[in-house]
């Protein structure tokens, strides 16, 4: 595994960081997001996208984590790539370019409890979700339900949104179905099909979010050392004594130790191979440095770092909210459990 940026991995590098410095923080940076083309970098180009990679992607989402991009980026990506690879030509013109454009908003939606009846013109929705992402201001959703992917529009009848104030000021969404009728030219999939690119489309949409969030602990370890010089107590900066600077290195082997996890996990993701052990690693890696990094961060900052006036608290509130979707610790530490006890390996 090769984590070296090609150059044009580095020119992209530069334009998202430049993008993402000069946007105005809780603006609608939504449109401009899509100019870029950063939801359909990793989506061919016959059907709206760049044909880049997965690796392409981690660039714009470490970016993207550093910045606290507010922006269904993740969300359109994962609805995207489960359609271009479960529908067919027609529903990939017909639904990717308004997704992929921005004329369009989608959110993908994974309900492994909700029930999907076969009708005969396709298939009846039925249960529930809560604290959907980025659903709020969706035009459809991309619903996974027992073992059927479906294409539902928002304003479906029997499709219901419940607002939820998410931990970090995100707006979530609780889901209802109710007898959502889906036709079968909006059911891309169904069977092991449909369990087997609902699955992959997870793991890589982990190994992203892992990703974005040691973007997320980079800025925060870069604006904690930057703080550490500036501060001066006794005469001199608070980042000469040693226990100061000891905390920093933690700070920075928790972040370096977990990156390389998360890259490993979109790498081996990209590669079309089986992904669940690095992905869960990644996952887990990610949640311990990510809250790690800013507690430390906090302990540094003193008192200023626990005002709301300062910045520090939304790289915090960003690190508990990343920490609990696509995976808990637990929940991941329960996925390497069961495979060390499948196959015997580590």
């Amino acid at each position: 595994m090769d984590l070296a940026l090609s150059p044009e991995q580095e020119e992209l590098q530069r334009s998202a960081r430049a993008f993402l410095t000069a946007a105005p923080r809780d603006a609608d940076v939504w449109p401009s997001v899509c100019e870029l083309g950063w939801p359909g970098l990793a989506v061919a180009e016959k059907w709206g996208g760049g044909g880049g990679t997965l690796l392409d992607l981690a660039v714009v989402f470490e970016e993207a984590g550093r910045a606290l991009l507010a922006a269904p980026l993740l969300a359109t990506v994962a609805a995207a790539r489960l359609i271009e690879r479960t529908g067919d030509d027609g529903a990939r013109k017909r639904l990717l370019p308004p997704w992929l454009d921005g004329t369009a908003r989608v959110a993908l939606v994974v309900a492994p409890d909700a029930v999907a009846r076969p009708d005969g013109h396709g298939v009846v929705l039925d249960g529930r979700v809560e604290l959907v992402a980025d659903a709020a201001d969706a035009d459809a959703l991309v619903i996974a339900a027992a073992g059927s992917i479906a294409v539902v529009p928002t304003a479906a009848p029997g499709l219901t949104r419940s607002a939820r104030a998410g931990f970090a000021g995100d707006a979530q969404v609780d889901v209802s179905l109710a007898g959502v009728a889906v036709t079968a030219e909006d059911v891309p999939a169904a069977g092991d099909q449909a369990h087997d690119a609902v699955a992959r489309t997870v793991l890589e949409t982990t190994a992203l979010r892992c990703v974005e969030m040691m973007g997320g602990a980079r800025a925060v370890l870069e604006m904690t050392a930057d703080y550490v010089t500036k501060r001066h107590q006794f005469g001199r900066p608070i980042g000469s004594f040693q226990a100061v600077q000891h905390h920093v290195a933690d700070m920075a082997m928790a972040l370096d130790g977990a990156r390389l996890a998360a890259w490993q996990a979109v790498w081996r993701c990209d590669t079309g191979e089986r992904a669940e052990r690095e992905v869960s690693i990644a996952k887990v890696a990610a949640n311990r440095a990510y809250r790690d990094v800013t507690l430390t961060a906090h302990q540094l900052h003193g008192g200023i770092g626990f005002a709301i006036e300062h910045d520090l608290h939304r790289w915090s509130d960003r690190a508990v909210a990343t920490s609990l979707t696509l995976g808990t610790t637990e929940e991941h530490l329960g996925v390497l459990g069961r495979l060390v006890e499948g196959d015997g390996h580590p």
